[in-house]
């Protein structure tokens, strides 16, 4: 089964490596119990041997439930028959965790198959023998727990995993969007660029002598085939536009920030500009992911921070070009529903460029988002 990580207050836990150190822990205390407890004689080695093999299934619950959970059904009972059952805690509560695995995070198939184990061997002992004495009630009340513990925890264990993949799904589904929205701003970016050589190409072969017929020639074929690819560009948008009347507008650049903030604080958001190094002209592309970082982060705030100000810094590095964008808000008693992908969009901009992005809560308050585009 897929584990998912346990929190613990700004901790993260990973639930296999927590068994293993938690089994580990139990096999020491059945050594300890078995020499130094109120064991005594022959079950003192049963207790010895057979602890640290209870333990053992402990450690694997998560990654094989239903051989755990048989594993530990059978070794006791095989203890509990040959010899009479451990009375020791570690011993006891590797048994219950092994048994609760083969209980919630099994197959119907191996859950049967396990309860099997668990209740054959003491019943056809007890016909037998008529030991070990209790272990019919026992049984009995033990399948009763696991049939009631199965339905209500596995249940809600099979919800949650379902719920699990739904999020993923749709995580899924948010970045293929991100990215062919990406794709379709800059489509007209890369025209653009096209465009300029074809009609550089063409005036440029328009002037030149026959003399130069060979420049002609390569002149006619760039012409040519930067045509082309503006044709294969269109088509290829055509498949990326979700809605055929999306509006044709120039992709804005960083020179449109002012006037994002401005907009900004109009909607009630109080914004603070501020730009280091000297503005320069910049890849278009760049330009336009930058634009659209600053823009997410800003309508983040202005919908999920609350009462809160909030500050844009732009640094033009040799490099690099720098952004962060945060705020002081404590977050909003009712956050406005978005549709949008936040921090989804924010990161596929960045890596398309090889960037990097840090994104999270501040220490004193409220939330920055810290981006750094490479400038080749």
């Amino acid at each position: 089964m897929r584990a998912r990580p346990l929190r613990l207050g700004g901790f993260r836990i990973d639930p296999v490596k927590l068994d293993v150190v938690l089994a580990a822990a139990l096999a020491v205390g059945s050594e300890l119990e078995a020499w130094f407890g109120s064991v005594t004689g022959r079950e003192r080695l049963v207790v010895a041997i057979a602890g640290p093999l209870m333990a053992s299934t402990f450690a694997v619950r998560r990654r094989y439930p239903a051989a755990a959970g048989i594993t530990a059904a059978l070794l006791a009972n095989v203890v509990a028959i040959a010899w009479k059952p451990p009375n020791t805690v570690s011993f006891g509560i590797a048994w219950l965790c092994s048994i609760y695995g083969l209980t919630v995070w099994t197959t119907a198939r191996w859950f049967a198959i396990g309860a099997t184990v668990l209740a054959l061997p003491p019943f056809v002992s007890v016909a037998i023998t008529g030991e070990p004495k209790g272990a019919v009630s026992f049984t009995v009340i033990t399948l009763a727990v696991m049939l009631l513990v199965r339905r209500v925890v596995g249940d809600r264990e099979r919800r949650a995993q379902i719920a699990e993949r739904e999020r993923d799904l749709v995580a899924r589904e948010a970045v293929v969007e991100e990215r062919a929205r990406i794709a379709r701003e800059l489509h007209d970016v890369i025209a653009h660029h096209v465009s300029m050589i074809v009609l550089q190409a063409g005036a440029e072969r328009r002037v030149i002598d026959d003399e130069n017929a060979s420049t002609r020639e390569v002149l006619e074929t760039v012409e040519q085939t930067g045509r082309n690819a503006l044709t294969e560009m269109r088509r290829l948008l055509g498949m990326l536009r979700s809605d055929a009347n999306e509006p044709l507008t120039p992709q804005p650049g960083l020179t449109d920030v002012p006037a994002l903030v401005t907009q900004l604080r109009e909607a009630g958001l109080p914004v603070e500009l501020e730009v280091e190094g000297e503005p320069r002209e910049l890849p278009v592309g760049i330009e336009l992911s930058a634009y659209r970082i600053v823009q997410e982060a800003l309508t983040n705030a202005l919908k999920h921070a609350g009462e809160a100000r909030a500050w844009v810094k732009i640094r033009y590095a040799s490099d690099s070009l720098e952004l962060e964008i945060a705020d002081d808000g404590t977050g909003a008693a009712s956050p406005a529903a978005t549709g949008g992908h936040g921090l989804v969009g924010m990161r596929e901009r960045v890596a398309l460029y090889g960037g990097r992005l840090d994104a999270g809560r501040r220490a004193t308050g409220g939330f920055a988002v810290r981006v750094l585009l490479p400038i080749r």
